[in-house]
């Protein structure tokens, strides 16, 4: 047992709770907890809050970091839980205004299908029974499973987490039906149309898998919240939501300190107590928040000797999820002139979506992307006459490991190039003529700005096996730790990870309060 490893006489301040991270997660941890009046500290190593929910300047562009579209969120006639969030912690109406995203996405090929799939419900399974007529019984009882799987996880939410499993069982047997298949095993069995398969599974790339891996529960609920709710997409990009709930602590009392960098978390009878900075400084406290991953969390920042070695198997055995390629370009038409004609728009080679999942394995251009035209959600965001264009695929981090660091800049060109290419071949024939500005961005640039292993966007990888049924939860490896982000609860996407913030703070008070009493 460690009996205390630190130093008084260096000691800062003393807080309730410390939360190590000002990303998403960290930031919905530590709102939820002013909410309960804590007196909370939020340390983050960089000089801007928000992880990957930032935004960065290149010539007269500032091009967002890394939001296509918010989901639970809605509007204010028709308010989803984030919505009902950030209201709560006073973030809106006042500190942020969100604009809705007109259509839920373009899906496009290279053999010149070409369609916008709407976003609502009944609009948007009436646009599939369209587009294919000779699928419309399946598509019908896949559109009543999504309905049923919604009200599910729901139901789950109003009782928050306290529903026991034989409850779930019998009030929603979808959820368990689901839970162990894949999004393709799911519509294997109500489809055969392979473009059907195709424009239905479009958001994969959300999920950081393809429709043969990803979890169907995942899959559904994502999908099931847009088409609700619709999307939503912050004024002043995710550094004005991400700097607004900065706002929102600090007026609960909070403190939330930059490059502020944590080198260990501290240890008091074997119970998380506090951090010490990498300067030295050290800060106390009752209870710690993680918003780093937790393989870093458990095996940089603690005592190896108390972390249990079941707690060191846990965080290992689930396979770590992909990076990301991005390209940001500025480009002096406006979307009219370019020809982009929705905000999402997704490039696929054809109906393969394995075969586009593996060629993210390699170092090579990819089979499919993402195209996100940002002025089509705010005219604003870029200057009159401009366009913000921003192109992502799914890219394994683990491959660039290896990158000689004189071919790095080679290779990052060479990749950018070719995604550029398949715009001009599909739906911008003339976008070279416009570009003024391109920047990119490799899963090592993800590595470095975050610290996540592999360059990681979505934590884990989110199949089966790590469905947010089974995903790793916010206990902490000690007592009075606990996890919050993407890597935990409900998976990747900002509002999961805003939301698994709010549940390690839950987490946390239900213990404060079993202290005090």
């Amino acid at each position: 047992m460690i009996i205390k490893n630190f130093d008084e006489k260096q000691v800062i301040s003393t807080h309730s709770v410390i939360v190590i991270g000002a990303g998403l997660g960290g930031l919905g941890a530590a709102c939820q907890l002013g909410l309960a009046g804590e007196n909370v500290l939020v340390l983050e190593k960089n000089n801007v809050p928000g992880g990957f929910a930032t935004s960065f300047i290149r010539g007269r562009f500032e091009f967002e970091g890394a939001l296509h579209e918010l989901d639970s969120f809605g509007s204010e006639s028709n308010q989803g839980p984030l919505y009902r969030f950030f209201t709560r912690i006073g973030l809106i109406p006042g500190k942020v205004k969100f604009k809705q995203v007109p259509e839920l996405y373009r899906s496009v090929f290279f053999d010149g299908y070409d369609v916008t799939m709407p976003f609502g419900v009944d609009a948007y399974f009436d646009k599939l029974i369209e587009l294919f007529p000779a699928e419309q019984k399946g598509i019908e009882d896949f559109k009543e499973i999504c309905m049923e799987v919604q009200k599910g996880m729901e139901f789950i939410a109003i009782k928050r987490g306290k529903a026991s499993p034989q409850e779930i069982l019998k009030e929603h047997p979808w959820l368990a039906r689901v839970s162990g298949l894949t999004v393709l095993e799911i519509f294997k069995r109500y489809f055969k149309n392979k473009r059907l398969m195709s424009v239905l599974a479009q958001l994969w790339g959300y999920g950081g898998l393809p429709p043969s891996k990803l979890n169907a529960i995942l899959f559904i609920a994502m999908y099931m919240s847009y088409l609700t709710r619709g999307g939503a997409f912050p004024v002043g990009r995710s550094h004005a939501l991400t700097s607004g709930m900065v706002k929102c602590i600090e007026e609960f009392g909070g403190t939330v300190k930059f490059n502020a960098l944590v080198n260990r978390i501290l240890v008091e009878n074997n119970h998380a107590c506090g951090v010490e900075l990498l300067n030295g400084d050290i800060y106390l406290s009752k209870a710690i928040i993680s918003n780093a991953n937790p393989i870093c969390t458990t095996m940089k920042m603690l005592p190896l000797e108390i972390v249990p070695e079941s707690y060191i198997k846990r965080i290992y055995a689930p396979e770590i999820g992909p990076s990301a390629f991005s390209v940001y370009i500025g480009l002096n038409a406006t979307f009219k002139e370019l020809g982009l004609t929705a905000h999402e728009n997704f490039i696929n080679k054809d109906d393969d979506m394995d075969a586009a999942y593996e060629s993210t394995k390699r170092m090579e251009g990819p089979e499919s992307m993402v195209a996100a035209c940002y002025n089509h959600v705010d005219a604003n965001i870029s200057p009159p006459g401009t366009t913000q264009l921003v192109l992502t695929t799914g890219m394994s981090g683990k491959i660039w490991y290896n990158v000689p660091p004189d071919q790095y800049h080679n290779i990052k060109d060479e990749i950018a190039d070719h995604m550029i290419s398949i715009v001009e071949k599909t739906i911008s024939p003339n976008i070279r003529d416009y570009i003024e500005v391109v920047e990119a961005a490799t899963p090592l640039t993800y590595y470095r700005y975050s610290k996540n292993l592999d360059g990681a966007i979505y934590g884990y990888t989110q199949g089966v096996l790590d469905s947010p049924m089974l995903r790793l939860k916010s206990r902490g490896a000690i007592p009075g730790l606990y996890l919050a982000g993407a890597w935990t609860n409900i998976g990747g996407g900002f509002s999961s990870t805003i939301n698994s913030g709010r549940i390690a703070a839950g987490m946390c008070l239900k213990e404060l309060k079993k202290e005090v009493s």
